[in-house]
C-alpha cells in the first residue's frame, strides 16, 4: 500500500462531491501558441493503485482520507472547475472518501518530518510549507505519523476490498442515488487509538477470541444516546466486542455482566432461535475481560437499561 497527498485548493469540495480526484494532462497553452506540457505531479495519478491511500490536504489542513477504488482512467472532470477550463482531456482517480473527525493543520506536523525528504514526490518544501502542486507521495516516519494521528495505521491494511462497476449485478433494480443527511460519532476514531493503540490484533472482552481490529468496535458500554459529552469522551466506557456478534448481543440485551464481571443471559428472551441460544449459551459464565469496579457504574447501567426494554416491549 502507498500513501500518496492530494492538494486540492479550492476544488477539494467539488472533486469530495464526486468521490474522486481529477488532472489535467497537459499544462495551459504558452500565449505564443505553444502546447501544453505534462506534469510530474499530474502524471503521479497512473500510479495510484486499488488499495493506495490517499490524504486530501486542502486550505490550510488535511481534511479527509480515501482509498483508491480502481486505477485512473481518461476522462474530463464530473464536475465544473474554473481553473482547468483550458482543457477537458484529463484523467480520473474514483476513490472511496471519509471526512477527518478532525482536520490536521500543516503546522501540527512536525517541522523535522515535513522536511525529512528533499524530492520532487515529496509534498512540502524545505522550509517546510507545502508545494503548490497537485499529487505527491509520502512514506516513512511522516505517513507513519499521519496514519498515527489520523487513527488508521490499525485498519488501512484490512480494509474490505471494494467491488469495480464490471462485478455488480445489472439485474437489480436501481433508481439512482438518494442524499442523506448522516452524523458521523465524532470520538470514534480518537476511542479507537485510546483502546488499541497500533496493535494489529486485539482481544473481544466478551469472547476473548483474538481477533484483527478491523472487526472489533469501540463499544460503549453504558449506552451512547444516555452519555453526556463528557462521558463520551470518556475511555473507560468503552470495551472491544467483536462484530461476529458479541456487539450485537451486548447491545441488544441477549447478554449482560453481572456485579462481579461475569457474562450471564439478559433479560431479551424473545425472539431466540436454537442457533442464537447456542450462541449466547457459549458465552455465559465467562469473565468480562474490561469488568473492574471503576467501570460497574457503566455495566449496572446497561443493566438497568435492558431491563426497562424488556418490560416495555414484553420481551423477558
Amino acid at each position: 500500500m502507498r500513501v500518496f497527498w492530494v492538494n486540492q485548493g479550492q476544488t477539494f469540495d467539488q472533486e469530495r462531491r464526486a468521490r474522486v480526484l481529477w488532472a489535467p494532462k497537459r499544462s495551459r497553452p504558452s500565449e505564443d501558441g505553444r502546447p501544453g506540457r505534462p506534469q510530474a505531479h499530474w502524471e503521479r495519478m497512473l500510479e495510484a493503485q486499488p488499495g493506495d491511500l490517499v490524504l486530501h490536504y486542502s486550505r490550510g489542513e488535511v481534511r479527509a482520507w480515501s482509498s483508491v477504488l480502481e486505477p485512473a482512467y481518461d476522462g474530463a472532470p464530473p464536475f465544473e472547475d474554473p481553473t482547468t477550463r483550458w482543457s477537458s482531456d484529463g484523467r480520473v482517480l474514483r476513490v472511496d472518501i471519509e471526512d477527518l473527525d478532525v482536520s490536521i493543520a500543516r503546522d501540527e506536523i512536525p517541522f523535522g518530518l515535513r522536511v525529512s525528504e528533499d524530492s520532487t514526490r515529496w509534498p512540502f518544501r524545505t522550509d517546510g510549507g507545502v508545494k503548490q502542486s497537485y499529487l505527491h507521495e509520502v512514506g516513512g516516519a511522516l505517513a507513519e505519523w499521519l496514519l498515527d494521528r489520523m487513527g488508521l495505521s490499525n485498519d488501512v491494511a484490512q480494509n474490505r476490498s471494494w467491488p469495480v462497476d464490471r462485478d455488480t449485478r445489472p439485474e437489480l433494480p436501481y433508481s439512482g442515488d438518494r442524499q442523506v443527511v448522516a452524523y458521523q460519532r465524532g470520538e470514534q476514531s480518537s476511542l479507537r487509538r485510546a483502546l488499541f493503540g497500533r496493535r494489529l490484533v486485539d482481544t473481544c472482552a466478551l469472547c476473548g477470541r483474538a481477533l484483527p481490529v478491523a472487526m472489533l468496535v469501540a463499544a460503549h458500554i453504558k449506552r451512547r444516546a444516555d452519555t453526556s459529552s463528557v462521558e463520551r469522551r470518556r475511555t473507560d466506557n468503552v470495551m472491544p466486542a467483536c462484530v461476529l456478534g458479541c456487539d450485537d448481543l451486548f447491545e441488544l440485551g441477549y447478554i449482560t455482566v453481572s456485579r462481579a464481571g461475569i457474562i450471564q443471559a439478559g433479560p431479551r428472551r424473545r425472539p431466540m432461535t436454537s442457533e442464537l441460544a447456542t450462541v449466547v449459551g457459549g458465552l455465559l459464565g465467562r469473565t468480562c475481560s474490561f469488568w473492574d469496579e471503576s467501570r460497574e457504574r457503566y455495566f449496572a447501567h446497561h443493566r438497568r437499561f435492558q431491563r426497562r426494554e424488556a418490560e416495555r416491549y414484553e420481551l423477558s
